[in-house]
């Protein structure tokens, strides 16, 4: 029989690890890194482990780090060991992990529920259904998908073994097992410490399961008292004081709350936990502000909550003499969810609700629905009661083991993750920011290779930073946002709000780097300069400088200003930093410049392809290229204008076929139309497909020479070479032939026009084109969609 259950207990356990097994490729997500790659110790592997004992968790991190919060030094060496195992870290191993260790831990919590249930004389399924519904509850998605929870699945495998041994050694509790019992929990508080709470557990156990006394039951707790004192001295020792009340609603909804308001939040918020554990969905990895609102007594749920609450506190106090396994399932709920129960101000946890929070009480819930079923079906003395149980319950494991598949998805990598949450807690302003944040990062990598693949990540991005600042209010208390926000609204091209936004950083954050890089950048694209440098000097004093591009872009700035002397000592500084090739051809370009040759020889490398000359070329067709982004067209025909005799020796515009087309529109720009067109018709020679050539060609044709043929033909072209829009080149084509006089053509092309959207202007057109050919039917039916894009 004992073979048969060991059977049963491994095959729900591996079906509720097998859940997760899709997740073995997934990426990081959330807070992995500052267990993984943002930690400067768990990334060097064994070779400086004692130091994850000597400070807290979050010491090590290497962005923002603090000795405070956390002391979780057994889990990060995990990390440490895997890093020394594999060389790297690797998302795929740490999922792997996961779920094999949340496979482990259901094996011990089955042998545990066995055994309790064995005490108590129920029947085998009991335990058997209680773990299978454990294990397949979606709450535990976010515990198993997330690698940075190994913690919680390392604290609870190695707090319920613990237990375990406890409870098979009663009565029989030698000294070398206390030392086990206590090695492991103590283990277990090392990994995370909210597992603290199941010393209560323990001694509910002894009370309801061993029918020990009041006292004993609290006396059998000391096994795992004693690594607890250890515990809370080492961390007491180990880590800074910090204020234990977050200060901000932003943090926690109730910041600043009390008495009525206070309890009655607390309860509509107690409610919506239990709702989860019943009905799992929506589910969201944040529930920040303003996810909830501050409640009152007079929303009725709040009543429900109260009422919902007191009668499980009257079961505990009914059935607690007679040790009814109703109280002990109320009673273990009640202890392991109390961590995160925001229960007084000193208590007050950063986070409204998490489904992480559920992972230990959930074992709770399943453990009073299933008994509670059972004890439903020996009341009304139901034959086959363990068929009857899997019947009743079956959907809903199904159900559940559907949602947990499903929702584990959303931890395949950062922006599925935080796109996730928008759509699941969308007025939640954190959910916004971490999609925006991954959004930025995703355009600034695409941006290495692809401008125009970055824009939508960057809109989009601006979108939610937007909406995350329409949720706070104005005075927002998350100023460390505004640089990565200008960041965005710099990636769409929106130069003018991005340095509106730095400013505003910059007065909440004066000595802030990112703004006042990011600010010189402007202002070097823009043509000034001195102020560029201004900016790029108060940079280095910054907090936290990254000295790479602010020397080398210090450089590139003293070259504009023709300071050779300094160009060269920021350039050798940026080359100090960071070894790169263009670095260097610059150092040789201006030690030329010189006159100093040796020095330039140094740093000429002999595979560089580009000379002195070439180099100099490069850079000013560089700086004519940034200020054309940068929409400063003054500068960029300035520049433009400086290589356009050395451009056919160093490539021409098989080369760099962007030139002519650029150079063209910047001078469209400066009202130089004459020379744009010269600049144009190169560009149409070289490329005639190139649309934005043919129709700068054909506006000037039609505006400025009224050459209607002229402007026929390269507005045919640009519709030819597929414009990207259409509708309006196909307008610009339409409108040339009208003056031309060719009504067929114009009627056929507007119509085609139609097809890609529509105007008051078109459809106008069409009346009177079809009025002018005789068409009555066609120009009845224009008026008619003028007339009611008029009413519109």
């Amino acid at each position: 029989m004992k073979q048969k259950v060991i059977f049963w207990i491994i095959a729900i356990s591996l079906l509720g690890a097998g859940l997760y097994f899709h997740t073995y490729d997934y990426e990081y997500t959330g807070d992995d890194g500052i267990y993984a790659y943002f930690n400067r110790v768990t990334q060097k592997g064994l070779s400086e482990w004692t130091e994850l004992f000597k400070y807290g968790s979050m010491n090590f991190i290497t962005i923002n780090p603090v000795n405070t919060s956390i002391y979780r030094p057994f889990t990060l060496l995990t990390f440490a060991v895997e890093y020394q195992i594999f060389g790297e870290f690797n998302a795929s191993n740490g999922h792997v992990i996961n779920v094999v260790l949340y496979f482990f831990l259901l094996l011990i919590v089955g042998k545990l529920l066995v055994d309790l249930c064995s005490k108590k004389e129920l029947p085998i399924f009991v335990p058997l259904l209680i773990l299978a519904l454990y294990a397949v509850h979606p709450l535990h998605t976010e515990v198993v998908a997330s690698v940075k929870s190994r913690d919680t699945l390392l604290a609870s495998l190695f707090a319920f073994s613990a237990i375990l041994i406890w409870f098979k050694s009663e009565n029989r509790l030698t000294l070398g097992k206390q030392i086990l019992i206590g090695f492991l929990f103590f283990l277990s508080l090392l990994s995370k410490e909210e597992t603290i709470t199941l010393m209560a557990v323990v001694a509910f156990i002894a009370y309801f399961f061993q029918n020990k006394k009041v006292l004993d039951s609290l006396k059998e707790v000391i096994p795992f008292f004693i690594p607890v004192v250890i515990y809370m001295i080492c961390r007491a020792f180990v880590l800074d004081s910090a204020a234990t009340v977050y200060d901000s609603k932003i943090n926690s909804i109730l910041y600043g709350l009390s008495g009525g308001e206070r309890l009655a939040t607390n309860l509509y918020i107690y409610l919506q936990y239990l709702k989860l554990l019943v009905f799992p969905h929506p589910l969201s990895w944040d529930y920040s502000f303003s996810h909830f609102d501050v409640q009152s007594f007079q929303n009725p749920l709040v009543w429900v909550s109260l009422i919902l609450f007191g009668a499980l506190f009257y079961l505990v106090y009914k059935g607690f003499k007679s040790r009814s396994l109703f109280s002990f399932g109320i009673l273990f709920y009640l202890a392991t969810f109390s961590i995160f129960a925001n229960l007084t101000q000193s208590l007050t946890i950063g986070s409204n609700l998490g489904e992480r929070f559920l992972f230990i009480p959930s074992l709770a819930f399943s453990f009073l629905l299933v008994y509670g079923l059972y004890r439903l079906l020996l009341n009304f003395q139901v034959k086959q009661q363990a068929m009857v149980a899997i019947l009743v319950l079956l959907p809903v494991m199904l159900a559940f083991s559907w949602k947990t598949v499903d929702r584990a998805k959303v931890w395949k990598d950062a922006i599925a993750l935080s796109s996730s949450g928008v759509k699941t807690a969308p007025t939640s302003w954190r959910t916004h920011v971490m999609y925006a944040e991954e959004l930025r990062l995703k355009g600034a990598e695409i941006k290495k290779t692809s401008v125009d693949s970055a824009k939508p990540y960057y809109e989009e991005a601006v979108k939610q930073y937007d909406r995350m600042y329409q949720i706070l209010g104005k005075d927002a208390p998350v100023s460390q946002y505004l640089a990565p926000f200008a960041e965005a609204l710099l990636g769409v091209g929106d130069t003018a709000r991005a340095k509106v936004v730095l400013n505003e950083s910059l007065k909440k954050l004066p000595n802030n780097y990112f703004s006042k890089f990011k600010l010189a950048a402007i202002s070097y694209e823009e043509g000034e300069y001195e102020k560029a440098k201004s900016l790029y000097l108060e940079s280095l004093n910054a907090e936290k400088p990254d000295l790479h591009p602010a020397y080398k872009n210090l450089g590139l700035t003293y070259m504009r200003l023709n300071d050779n002397a300094n160009a060269i000592k920021y350039f050798e500084l940026a080359l100090a930093e960071k070894e790169e090739p263009e670095l260097r051809r610059n150092l040789a370009y201006l030690y030329t410049e010189e006159g100093d040759l040796d020095k330039a020889a140094s740093y000429k490398s002999e595979d560089d392809e580009y000379s002195v000359e070439e180099t100099a070329f490069l850079l000013t067709m560089r700086a004519g290229n940034d200020a054309f982004e940068a929409k400063n067209f003054a500068l960029a025909v300035s520049e433009y204008g400086k290589i356009e005799s050395e451009i056919e020796e160093f490539g021409g515009a098989e080369k760099y076929p962007s030139y002519y087309p650029a150079y063209g529109k910047a001078l469209i720009e400066t009202r130089d139309t004459l020379a744009a067109k010269t600049k144009f018709l190169i560009a149409y020679q070289l490329d005639p497909t190139n649309s934005v050539v043919s129709t700068n060609l054909g506006t000037i044709a039609f505006l400025k020479d009224k050459n209607y043929a002229d402007a026929e033909k390269y507005f045919r072209a640009a519709v030819e070479a597929g414009h990207e829009d259409q509708f309006s080149a196909l307008t610009n084509l339409g409108t040339a032939l009208i003056v031309q006089r060719k009504e067929e053509e114009a009627i056929e092309v507007f119509e085609e026009a139609l097809k890609y959207g529509s105007s008051k202007s078109v459809l106008s057109n069409l009346f009177l084109l079809n009025k002018a050919i005789g068409n009555e039917e066609r120009m009845k039916y224009y008026q008619e969609q003028l007339q009611n894009s008029s009413s519109q």
